[in-house]
């Protein structure tokens, strides 16, 4: 390289290094973005979070049963919404070997322990979204649907009230295999 050219050279080729290195790193990211989205048909990514009790929680402990995670936030309206229909399917669904599973993505804990003692399910608390960044959360609230094999089904983005009898659908198909 030469410094005073900000020039890299390999053989015959000239490259300006900075566009190089940007290129590099963004291919890199990419790969390891792709690495750990959850894709339908693909396993799901795992993961360890706490309880409301500051218990630890592995996602690959519920192998053998259907899990519905759910991302959420305290500021997110839809998501509240949401919760209460997530705790009804999870008293619905429960015999049935289903896990739903609400993950919170705030700074703050209150969230996590106030959503806990008041619902049925099943409340972690992602602080540093590292999950959430797993599960390429790019918009609230995110609803994965995970067979008993531990691969992601089935992923919703947003929520809208039609998607009640849609996620019954899914639970009712994946219940059944």
């Amino acid at each position: 390289m030469h410094a005073a050219m900000g020039i890299w050279r390999y053989d015959r080729w000239r490259l300006p290094l900075l566009p190089v290195l940007l290129l590099a790193t963004t291919l890199f990211a990419t790969v390891q973005v792709q690495a750990t989205t959850a894709v339908p048909g693909e396993p799901a990514p795992d993961f360890a979070l706490k309880d409301a009790t500051g218990k630890n929680v592995r996602l690959s402990e519920w192998r053998g049963e259907v899990v519905m995670l759910n991302f959420w936030a305290d500021w997110c309206g839809r998501c509240s919404e949401q919760l209460q229909e997530l705790d009804r399917l999870q008293k619905q669904y429960a015999a049935n070997g289903v896990r739903v599973v609400a993950i919170n993505i705030d700074k703050d804990a209150q969230p996590t322990t106030e959503a806990s003692r008041r619902l049925n399910l099943m409340v972690l608390h992602d602080r540093e979204r590292s999950v959430a960044r797993q599960y390429d959360l790019s918009d609230l609230p995110l609803t994965v649907l995970i067979d008993a094999h531990g691969n992601v089904r089935f992923v919703h983005e947003k929520y809208r009230d039609r998607d009640v009898a849609l996620y019954d659908e899914e639970l009712t198909k994946l219940i059944r295999e």
